[in-house]
């Protein structure tokens, strides 16, 4: 009978899936909620300007809403940069927020603008200090240990579980170290494996995935109101080798962007494949119009994913 069960199981799976269904996955942010990561990295960020400078808490916080008020009004020209272009902007998650502020403070410091008076007062110098200090941020939480606070979500590990236990391929494409988010798997009792030692594993971790790496030729696409460049050879080179059937991002710039505009060139290729933009508190409204209102020529499906719970089921309808 077990034997019976398990073959009729199997022959749902095929007229479900067809092939196995290849499930592309980003980390951060979308397996994990990242709101404790940035309160700890902004405790961490006051915590040193008050140890090394001399800052009180109040004059930090009052200098941090003064520049985050200017990104917030000013979004489409912040971000998360790389070759001298914006990967990311600044409202598409908590952590480019933080970046963004800090860059633009260094960019103050550097002008000598009058709202870094206080910094400069404090004697704090150096060509990027306060991304310098975000980076130390950014190294301090990875050294954290795991708990609830910087692991997959219960609802997460419950669909990661239905998604294999359903013969899907479950591949997490992260920019951070594939150890430390294997690390992160196995604390909730999940055992991904590293790509680079079994790039056929049916769960695996592409670390350094470099999605926000922009090439040296820019390709600038409309995407709503905003302007996103898919010049991103690293993460380019995954898709094609990947080819996936699913992609889930919580940031459209990163996760997105790219994949809708390959399957919009080369539709043929990429025409089957599903998109889910992963919704959080922090979600900007431009990114969640462009998820439901992709290019018209664009032969996908992107649909909002507000609750990870409903991913097995919403990939059933092909």
């Amino acid at each position: 009978m077990a034997g019976f069960v398990k073959g009729f199981n199997s022959t749902i799976s095929t007229i479900l899936y067809g092939d196995i269904m290849k499930i592309l996955l980003d980390f951060d942010g979308t397996l994990t909620n990242i709101e404790q990561e940035y309160e700890f990295e902004c405790r961490y960020i006051t915590s040193e300007l008050k140890r090394e400078f001399g800052l009180d808490e109040e004059t930090i916080n009052a200098l941090f809403d003064v520049a985050k008020a200017h990104i917030v009004d000013n979004a489409s020209d912040h971000g998360w940069c790389d070759n001298d272009r914006i990967s990311a902007y600044c409202d598409e998650d908590l952590f480019m927020t933080v970046a963004s502020t800090m860059s633009l403070l260094d960019k103050w410091l550097a002008d000598n603008d009058e709202r870094a008076d206080v910094l400069q007062k404090h004697g704090v110098a150096g060509a990027t200090p306060m991304m310098d200090l975000t980076q130390r941020a950014h190294v301090a939480i990875n050294a954290e240990p795991l708990s609830a606070f910087n692991t997959p979500e219960p609802v997460v590990v419950k669909a990661i579980h239905e998604l294999l236990e359903r013969d899907c391929e479950v591949v997490v494409v992260s920019n951070s170290p594939a150890e430390r988010i294997i690390d992160k798997f196995e604390f909730v009792g999940l055992k991904p494996v590293d790509h680079l030692d079994n790039p056929s594993a049916r769960f695996r971790i592409r670390g350094h995935a470099k999605k926000f790496c922009l090439g040296d030729n820019p390709l600038p696409v409309e995407f709503g109101s905003r302007c996103v460049d898919i010049d991103r050879p690293y993460y380019a080179d995954i898709l094609r080798k990947e080819r996936p059937q699913v992609v889930v991002g919580d940031v459209f710039s990163l996760d997105l962007a790219l994949p809708i505009e390959m399957a919009r060139r080369e539709p043929m290729v990429y025409e089957d494949m599903q998109m889910y933009l992963r919704t959080r508190s922090y979600t900007p409204q431009w990114a969640i119009d462009c998820a439901l209102n992709p290019p018209a020529d664009a032969p996908v499906t992107v649909r909002l994913l507000n609750h990870f719970t409903d991913l097995p089921m919403l990939i059933h309808k092909r």
